[in-house]
């Protein structure tokens, strides 16, 4: 069954600039990814420190292989520093 997700990531004020590399870094090195079937990341325009995530793929044992992987490590082992906020959502299509 296809997993989609969307997180918001709210950036430290004084953040913003680092928080977006490493998110563009994260997209750079995901799409292609293996079961992956979307990954796109938004940057609200009335918000900048808000940054949108919308991620699909093929299934269960596909993100839980990407969750393994040095990308996310990376990632997860560097965003805390720059964000002020993280909400995750799992989405159900209709």
């Amino acid at each position: 069954m296809t997993i989609t997700r969307q997180i918001i990531f709210l950036a430290q004020k004084d953040c913003i600039e680092e928080l977006k590399a490493v998110l563009k870094y994260l997209l750079d090195n995901t799409r292609g990814t293996q079961g992956c079937l979307k990954f796109d990341i938004y940057q609200t325009k009335n918000n900048p420190v808000e940054f949108i995530l919308m991620e699909s793929w093929e299934n269960e044992e596909a993100l839980s292989a990407y969750f393994k992987s040095e990308t996310y490590l990376d990632f997860k082992n560097t965003f805390n520093e720059y964000t002020a906020h993280v909400e995750p959502f799992e989405l159900e299509i209709l």
